[in-house]
C-alpha cells in the first residue's frame, strides 16, 4: 500500500511542477495569436486542395502566384496519388521575430480517407512568415523533427 500511496504523491508533485511552470510562461502576444490563426487557415484551405487560393493567400515562395499554383499542384498529384486526403495538426506555435517577421512550427500527420496516416505517421515543418500589405505570406518552408518539441528560433 505504501508503494501505492508514494506513486500518487509522485504524480500530485510532478502535475503542480508542469502546472507551476505553465503558469510562469509569458501570455501570447495578440501577433503570435495572429500567426497561429493564419496558419490554422492555411491548413484548412490546405485540406480543400485549393492550389490557386494557398499560392494567392498565402505564399510567397515562388516568381509568381501562377508558378505557385502549378508547383502546389504537382505538389497535390503526387499526395493523391499516395491516398492523401487531408492533414491533421497536432501543434502549431507561432514566434514573432520582429513586427514584420514571424516564425511558426506545426506538427501534423497526413491522412487517408480512411483517417489512416500516411508514412511517416507524425510530421513537423517549420515556415519562415513576413508581413505584407495584405498580411502575412509564407515566405520559406522548412523539415522539422516530429520527435522533437516546437519551440521559437533562438535569437542571434
Amino acid at each position: 500500500m505504501g508503494g501505492r500511496r508514494s506513486e500518487v504523491l509522485c504524480f500530485i508533485v510532478s502535475l503542480g511542477l508542469v502546472l507551476a511552470a505553465c503558469a510562469s510562461l509569458p501570455p501570447k502576444s495578440a501577433q503570435e495569436e495572429d500567426v497561429e490563426a493564419f496558419m490554422r487557415e492555411y491548413t484548412r484551405v490546405w485540406n480543400t486542395h485549393d492550389s490557386a487560393q494557398i499560392a494567392a493567400r498565402f505564399y510567397r515562395l515562388g516568381p509568381d502566384v501562377a508558378a505557385q499554383t502549378v508547383s502546389l499542384e504537382r505538389q497535390f498529384v503526387r499526395l493523391r496519388d499516395q491516398g492523401y486526403s487531408h492533414s491533421a495538426i497536432y501543434e502549431i506555435k507561432g514566434c514573432l521575430i520582429d513586427e514584420a517577421t514571424a516564425w511558426a512550427g506545426m506538427r501534423y500527420s497526413r491522412l487517408r480517407k480512411d483517417g489512416v496516416a500516411l508514412p511517416p505517421e507524425r510530421r513537423a515543418s517549420q515556415y519562415d512568415l513576413k508581413k505584407f500589405s495584405d498580411g502575412w505570406r509564407i515566405v520559406r518552408i522548412g523539415g522539422a523533427d516530429a520527435e522533437r518539441p516546437i519551440a521559437c528560433p533562438q535569437s542571434p
